[in-house]
């Protein structure tokens, strides 16, 4: 009797203290959880930042520049083909309406509709009581919220009688979700426009509908428990311009609010993200953990009970707990599948030493390769398939992926090759990893696996900040990238500067929207001077910029030089109309003329100095 007693208070000792050890454990990585998750959610929205501020930016300048071009109208009879170019880049935009309006709520679109949006109406007294541009939501009358940026026009424009003194472009709410946030989290999160005071300025497509009917942001406060944080630390974050994070539970289920700073004086952008979309793969995780550590609990007991004499049962509970640490390993190994699957769209193992692989598809339904076989086989499809984007010029996928290669660059456990890549025939983006998994013991890298990320949207955002809407030729901000980049891995090039003569008479004598159609045409036949890893752009107006990736001797330059001239000089039919301009040419090689802001300036010099020379040629022509 003694001796169960004994065994009773030692065990009922053993499992306070492992009760007590397991709480104080589930507590601490909860909130390791809660600030590593919280610093991805803040990079994520940082991010969303970045590209609402691009966003709005942009509408800012296309408003500007539309206001602009009506304001310089000969007359009003030009509104059809600046609004012909408004419509045509529609599809392009992702907008809804385009439109003018007036205090009194009447509007004409860009394709002929007109009348009076009273559903809008709040958005237009916004901007004349502010007199200045807005940016703020609405409902359309038939249901759909949506987004406008508006401003006040220069010059007021009178079209049939009607009085128009704003200019003003809208969204659909969804499709501006879209644009900044891509649905993140699988949808299931709020992001929000939020002025100091808690206003909330946009709700771009909420999900949760944690807010729904809110119009002040620290109202939430009345309504949720905080675990983590407060809406004070929220309200200083947002007031003070910072970044932050809290959690908050709300008819029980947690959920993460974090505030990131924008671009805009007085705007933070505010996301609300329920937890199990951010850290619920880490939540299951830790709930395994503590399952597997009262399970250690109940086996420690069974041990002193044994030890004191029940050695078969010992055995059997070893036994028990084998089978049980199997169960839980596949328990995790599936788990770690499931969270991969989020990320990662398929992933392979490669044993460097065999020449084998492994493949495996985490989203298609169906394998895009043979599931295992000869690596060297595999590499071959894959870069018939596609083409490595890389700055250098002869990197090539079937070189990149060797096991020479990788043995070559991956020499440390923290190591690793990043590869982007894109399809021969199709508009696909993707980025390869490639980790380290297995090592010899002389350090050489045995099996690695190699995991691809579609980064498809990423790449089409990327064209859109870097490409002239017009001419589709690259811009001057990527136009200064691509220097620095060239400089930085000491590339040799050849800047050639260009400017049409004789450009501005065409706009003048045909109009803007023939000159537009002269400028495309301009850039077509630019793009066949060059090769593929060469680069053109569209500097502003009716200049150009070519960067030639070679070495290239003074002769070579020279006829370069003629071949450009020769072709944009020649006559182009538009519309039956004949059309000649010239082009005064500059150019300057790196690094023969020093840096590439010297090589920039250069080029641009020796055009300068041929134009004033054609230009002293046409008058002695016209004297003649």
């Amino acid at each position: 009797m003694k001796k169960r007693s004994s065994i009773a208070l030692l065990t009922a000792l053993l499992a306070i203290v492992f009760a007590a050890g397991i709480g104080v454990y589930s507590n601490y990585i909860g909130m390791q959880i809660y600030e590593e998750s919280s610093n991805h959610l803040l990079e994520s929205y940082a991010q969303i930042s970045k590209t609402f501020t691009l966003f709005v930016q942009r509408n800012w300048v296309v408003l500007s520049q539309w206001d602009s071009l009506m304001k310089n109208m000969q007359e009003d009879a030009d509104i059809d083909s600046i609004w012909s170019d408004a419509q045509n880049n529609k599809l392009l935009w992702h907008y809804s309406d385009f439109y003018l309006f007036n205090e009194s709520t009447q509007y004409l679109t860009v394709d002929g509709r007109k009348g009076s949006a009273d559903s809008i109406d709040g958005v237009f007294q916004e901007m004349y009581s502010k007199g200045e541009p807005i940016v703020s939501t609405y409902t359309a009358t038939y249901g759909v919220p949506k987004i406008a940026f508006a401003m006040p026009l220069s010059r007021n424009l009178t079209l049939d009688g009607v009085t128009y003194t704003g200019i003003a472009v809208s969204y659909d709410t969804d499709v501006v979700d879209d644009l900044v946030d891509g649905s993140m989290y699988g949808g299931q999160s709020d992001c929000y426009v939020v002025r100091s005071n808690g206003d909330i300025v946009l709700e771009l497509e909420p999900q949760t509908e944690l807010c729904e009917g809110m119009t002040n942001l620290y109202d939430l406060s009345d309504h949720v428990d905080w675990k983590y944080g407060s809406m004070d630390d929220i309200r200083d974050c947002i007031q003070l311009g910072k970044s932050g994070s809290a959690q908050f539970i709300c008819d029980g289920t947690r959920n993460y609010l974090v505030a990131i700073p924008t671009a805009f004086s007085d705007w933070s952008l505010v996301g609300v993200i329920q937890t199990d979309e951010v850290d619920g793969a880490m939540l299951s995780v830790q709930q395994s953990t503590i399952i597997a550590l009262g399970a250690l609990c109940i086996f420690a007991v069974i041990i002193v009970v044994l030890a004191l004499g029940m050695e078969d049962q010992l055995r059997l509970r070893r036994e028990e707990e084998e089978r049980l640490n199997l169960e839980r390993e596949k328990m995790k190994s599936d788990r770690f599948l499931q969270s991969m699957s989020r990320i990662v769209d398929r992933y392979m193992v490669v044993n460097l030493d065999t020449g084998r692989y492994r493949y495996h598809e985490l989203r298609s339904s169906e394998p895009l390769y043979p599931t295992s076989g000869q690596y060297s086989e595999m590499v071959e499809i894959i870069s018939k398939r596609y083409v490595a984007l890389t700055e250098t010029e002869n990197a090539k996928l079937s070189r990149l992926l060797t096991p020479d290669y990788l043995r070559s660059v991956l020499r440390k456990p923290d190591d690793n090759l990043k590869v982007e890549y894109c399809s021969r025939t199709e508009n696909a983006y993707m980025v390869l990893t490639v980790l380290p998994v297995e090592w010899h013991a002389n350090g050489t890298v045995a099996v690695v696996m190699q995991v691809v990320q579609d980064i498809g949207q990423k790449v089409e955002l990327e064209n859109m900040a870097n490409t002239d809407s017009l001419t589709g030729l690259f811009n001057e901000r990527y136009f200064s990238r691509v220097l620095n980049i060239c400089e930085a891995k000491k590339l040799p090039f050849v800047l050639y500067y260009l400017d049409l003569d004789r450009f501005k008479p065409v706009n003048d004598t045909y109009g803007h929207a023939m000159g537009d159609r002269l400028l495309k045409e301009i850039s077509a036949r630019l793009l066949r001077c060059i090769r593929s890893r060469d680069y053109a752009f569209r500097i502003g107006g009716d200049e150009f910029a070519l960067i030639v990736s070679a070495d290239m001797d003074e002769e070579q330059r020279s006829r370069m030089a003629e071949r450009i001239q020769t072709m944009l000089s020649a006559p182009i039919v538009i519309e039956g109309k004949v059309l000649s301009v010239g082009v005064s040419c500059g150019c300057a090689c790196y690094p023969e003329d020093g840096d590439a802001s010297q090589v920039r300036i250069t080029a641009d010099s020796r055009m300068y100095a041929e134009k004033q020379h054609h230009h002293a040629d046409d008058r002695t022509e016209e004297q003649s």
